[in-house]
């Protein structure tokens, strides 16, 4: 059965097909009555819903086998533990039938699991039952391709600490997993994900967005790793040696130079990164541009809540970034959508063509700015000039962006 498997996905409004599909699938014993192969059915059943497969499962053995397998190939639970119901039903159901029928662990491709907490629920003890049915299902799952693990544990007001991250060590286990986000799991020990990760080199893209250590990988870990996104402690560790080409920083503390100037270690250039998820500023931009200048497109969220007020246009503040931008000699993508900007710092067109151009004088590379009024502005070669890009569907920009009687209305407030 080579077609691709309809995702498995679960939401806690959804009707409860969990806790029944399995026994339901399971529990049949007629013999099949057609002489269709599996590959045919495969393709016939693909495009149906799980409430559909968990019925056309129980016709007859065949069948059954053909569901199971497009149910638990991609499976995508996300659920709420809230004050009423803070025991994840769908993760443990799903996960026990994982540990049970190994048959079906060994098919599943893609697991992704994500609880939203609510902030007045508190840690369940049990949890730490469906923790481990849940390990062991990823342990069972050799074909694993995508695993993606989105607990939000540690935002639950009474998590106990000591409650440990389980990864499994054999070196046989997740030979094929491609993709690896690991967010709100809890405290898991350094030791134990370096070594899980030395043992996975097919991994090609990692995200530890909460995770602030050093890794220490050895040097042959990871030699198929594109991707990496955390923060910047954990970058310097695992991009130097590694063909990373993209890389997102997350965290509140700033980026130190020596972290950067170990990013750069990398066996080819890095080419994106993102730092949308920390303020910016111009000290930490110039610290990127001198030990990334290689770059060719950059996301960043700048820090100007303390600047934009002493001007009316606060946007044409951002002319000074010229010569941090111009240390970029391949720049071709500038986004600066994250960037909050408040109404005394109101931009117009003509302020953002302006900036275009100031700014591709200095990078002549230069050809896409996004700003912070979500406005993309493309430069056009056969006209020689910028122009406003507006992609399909997206909101036109509001009218007090070049509004005359908004911008006199905002005069009078400084004047």
């Amino acid at each position: 059965m080579h077609a691709p498997a309809k995702t498995f996905t679960h939401e806690t409004s959804n009707d409860d097909l969990a806790s029944g599909h399995a026994t339901s699938l399971t529990a049949v014993q007629q013999p099949c009555s057609t002489t269709l192969p599996n590959e045919t059915l495969t393709a016939i059943f693909f495009g149906l819903s799980p409430a559909a497969l968990t019925l056309i499962g129980r016709v007859c053995r065949q069948w059954r086998v053909v569901a199971e397998w497009i149910l638990y190939t991609n499976v995508d639970i996300s659920e709420t533990l809230s004050v009423t119901s803070p025991f994840p039903y769908n993760t443990s159901r799903c996960c026990q039938t994982l540990v049970t029928y190994s048959h079906l662990a060994r098919s599943l491709r893609k697991f992704h699991i994500r609880w939203m907490s609510d902030p007045r629920d508190c840690y369940d003890p049990r949890l730490q039952t469906v923790l481990s049915s849940l390990f062991r299902a990823i342990d069972l799952a050799d074909n694993l391709k995508s695993l993606e693990l989105d607990l939000g544990l540690p935002s639950l007001p009474v998590y106990p600490t000591s409650t440990s991250f389980v990864l499994p060590t054999g070196d046989m286990t997740l030979r094929s997993l491609r993709h690896i986000s690991f967010n709100g799991t809890g405290y898991f020990a350094p030791s134990r994900l370096a070594q899980f990760l030395n043992n996975v080199p097919s991994i090609q893209y990692l995200r530890l967005p909460d995770y602030g250590d050093q890794i220490a990988l050895l040097p042959n870990a990871l030699p198929s790793l594109i991707s990496f996104c955390g923060s910047s402690r954990a970058a310097a560790a695992v991009l130097p040696g590694r063909p990373v080409q993209a890389l997102a920083l997350i965290g509140h503390c700033s980026v130190a130079d020596t972290e950067l100037s170990r990013m750069a270690m990398t066996s080819i250039p890095l080419r994106h990164l993102d730092m949308s998820a920390i303020l910016t500023t111009p000290i930490l931009l110039r610290s990127v541009s001198r030990n990334l200048p290689m770059i060719e497109s950059l996301k960043v969220k700048l820090a100007l809540r303390h600047t934009l007020h002493f001007a009316m246009s606060g946007i044409r503040l951002l002319v000074a970034l010229s010569h941090l931008l111009g240390a970029f000699y391949r720049l071709l993508t500038l986004d600066l959508s994250p960037t909050h900007v408040d109404y005394t710092g109101l931009s117009n067109s003509t302020e953002e063509l302006f900036l275009c151009q100031s700014w591709q004088l200095a990078c002549p590379s230069l050809r896409r700015v996004v700003f912070p009024s979500q406005i993309a502005w493309g430069y056009h070669e056969e006209r020689q000039t910028w122009v406003p890009v507006l992609p399909k569907g997206s909101r036109k920009r509001p009218s007090f962006y070049s509004s005359s009687p908004m911008k006199k209305h905002l005069g009078a407030l400084n004047s």
